[in-house]
């Protein structure tokens, strides 16, 4: 019986290695990507680890896959008692409006979190805020007084808060000057005391984090190592508690009862990828509308325009991440061909990975030996499969972070002004005919 148990156990252990090699060889095909990393992992741990002309220990410009990290850090604060999801922000803000009358009154931690504050621009970042410029000044202004701008855009106040939804940078850059008042914190004394110090992330972080007003929904950079060590955390709810990370999964749209995208081309395209919880979008993608079967599935993910793709399935326990920083370019004959301008381009990382997010998943999780979903034979549609093509043959290299760590001050900072520029270069993205 001993030999029968362990012949049946190497077995079990051939067939995981041969399904971790299919995965492999997936990702080694697709040519989109010539650099990646991956990773994936239950509740026991990191499982596989894939790399391909990168490592692991590299870092990576996260663009919108900042995200859910801040909100991580932000809601630990929450768990520490600090405040919870319902406050309101004029509980913590003095000069914050409490009159009913005015819509921005009722704005608690959780509309802020869910984007669903009644902030509404068509722009994927700054919305023309100056604090949240990707810029040396940007980053040394004081939180709450990039707060109170925010506060002060009239104009942009145009939904009551829970009805409508907008993905933007603002609403995560007032969470995190809230929460760090509330705690009686700098914002990096918040970011390093309930993320990166506390999970081990050292060799991630804000760009200018230190100069007190980091871009929270886009200026991180991070190694696929640290971000692997958040996902565990999440996924096994260790150190944070199960019931904070149940409210973060929460779909937003069911709490919301009517929730809507704001209807612009961004928010209304971004559809594309589901409902959203607590910076994580619960994923759908790529149906006319969300399903019960989605729900079900329970998948929350946090994508970055250059291509990011970090992910847990919480029903089957077990993570996954495509780790990588693609920056897009095109030939001007391409351009050409398909009318679009190069700031057209700059966000399609994210959407030209999402096939091989796919097409791994049986092999995935057939070798953590969870149920399997049938393949769903993932396909982008023409033009978007075409420029992917193309771009495909154009790999464009991003600014080396491997030497950061040694430049001195002033060296340092000029990099991250460079990296900044990228990130400028990428939300000027007017994105009239993108998904992403």
């Amino acid at each position: 019986m001993g030999l029968a148990i362990a012949l049946a156990l190497c077995s079990t252990a051939a067939a995981g290695v041969d399904h971790w090699r299919q995965a492999d060889l997936e990702m080694t095909r697709f040519e989109f990507l010539p650099k990646l990393a991956f990773s994936s992992g239950d509740k026991t741990g990191r499982k596989h680890t894939f790399e391909k002309n990168m490592t692991m220990r590299e870092k990576n410009l996260m663009a919108s896959a900042s995200k859910f990290p801040a909100a991580v850090a932000i809601a630990g604060t929450a768990a520490a008692g600090h405040l919870s999801f319902e406050t309101k922000v004029h509980e913590v803000f003095p000069w914050w409006t409490s009159d009913e009358t005015d819509i921005r009154s009722a704005v608690t931690l959780h509309h802020l979190l869910t984007l669903t504050s009644g902030l509404v621009s068509d722009d994927f970042a700054d919305a023309g805020v100056a604090c949240l410029g990707f810029t040396l000044r940007a980053s040394k202004t004081a939180p709450e007084d990039c707060a109170k701008e925010i506060y002060a855009r009239s104009d942009l106040w145009s939904s009551p808060p829970g009805v409508t939804w907008s993905y933007h940078s603002l609403h995560l850059q007032v969470a995190g000057a809230m929460a760090a008042k509330a705690a009686n914190m700098t914002l990096p004394q918040l970011l390093r005391t309930f993320l990166l110090d506390k999970l081990g992330m050292s060799d991630s972080g804000w760009l200018l984090m230190e100069n007190g007003n980091p871009h929270l929904a886009a200026a991180m950079e991070a190694t696929g190592d640290d971000y692997d060590k958040m996902l565990q955390a999440v996924l096994t709810y260790d150190p944070f508690p199960k019931e904070l990370i149940d409210q973060m999964e929460a779909d937003a749209y069911y709490t919301y009862p009517g929730l809507a995208p704001a209807q612009n081309v961004k928010d209304l395209s971004l559809e594309f990828y589901g409902h959203y919880s607590m910076c994580l979008y619960y994923e759908c993608v790529n149906q006319v509308n969300f399903t019960d079967e989605c729900e079900a599935k329970a998948v929350h993910a946090d994508p970055g325009a250059f291509g990011y793709w970090p992910l847990i399935n919480r029903p089957k326990e077990y993570y996954m991440q495509i780790v990588v920083e693609r920056h897009v370019t095109l030939p001007q004959w391409a351009l050409d061909r398909f009318n679009i301008s190069q700031a057209d381009v700059a966000a399609l990382a994210g959407q030209c990975v999402s096939p091989i997010r796919y097409n791994i998943q049986p092999a995935v999780e057939a070798a953590l030996a969870v149920p399997v979903d049938p393949p769903l034979h993932y396909r982008l549609q023409y033009p978007l499969n075409e420029i992917c093509r193309i771009a495909s043959q154009n790999p464009s290299e991003k600014h080396s972070a491997a030497t950061s760590d040694a430049l001195d001050e002033g060296g340092a900072e000029r990099y991250a002004e460079r990296r900044l520029a990228e990130l400028r270069a990428l939300y000027a993205t007017p994105l009239s005919q993108l998904l992403w």
